[in-house]
C-alpha cells in the first residue's frame, strides 16, 4: 500500500478496517487503489454552499450540515435516496417546528423593541 497517496489514507483505511481480514488478503494492489479512490470521491466538500456547525443542547451535542449547489445526481439516485432518507419523519417535524419557533421568537422580540413595548 506504499503507492497509495497519504491524503487518501484515512477514508480508505477506515473502509478497509471494516472489511474481514480474509477479504483484504485477497485484494490486489489495484483493487486496494480502487477502494481508496472510491472512498475519497465524497462530493460533500465540493458544494458552493457548505455550512456545518454543532449545537449544544442540554447534555448532548447535535450537528447540522447544510449543503447546496447544482443537482448532479441522477433521477434514479434521487429516488433511491428519497426512499432511504424521507423528509417526513417525526424528528424532522420537531426540528422544523423548533426552527420556526426560534424565528417567531426573534420576530416577536424585534417587534417589541420597535414598538417601544420594552424601554431601555
Amino acid at each position: 500500500m506504499a503507492e497509495i497517496d497519504a491524503a487518501r489514507a484515512p477514508s480508505g483505511d477506515a473502509l478497509l478496517a471494516r472489511m474481514p481480514g480474509s477479504v483484504i488478503d485477497t485484494l490486489t494492489v489495484e483493487q486496494k487503489e480502487a477502494i481508496y479512490k472510491a472512498a475519497e470521491s465524497n462530493a460533500w466538500d465540493q458544494h458552493p454552499v457548505n455550512v456545518r456547525f454543532t449545537l449544544p443542547f442540554i447534555r448532548r451535542r447535535f450537528f447540522l450540515t447544510i449543503v447546496g449547489g447544482l443537482e448532479q445526481r441522477s433521477a434514479e439516485r434521487r429516488a433511491h435516496e428519497r426512499h432511504q432518507h424521507p423528509v417526513k419523519t417525526i424528528a424532522n417535524i420537531f426540528f422544523f417546528i423548533g426552527i420556526a419557533a426560534v424565528f417567531y421568537m426573534i420576530g416577536i422580540i424585534a417587534i417589541a423593541l420597535q414598538t417601544s413595548l420594552i424601554e431601555f
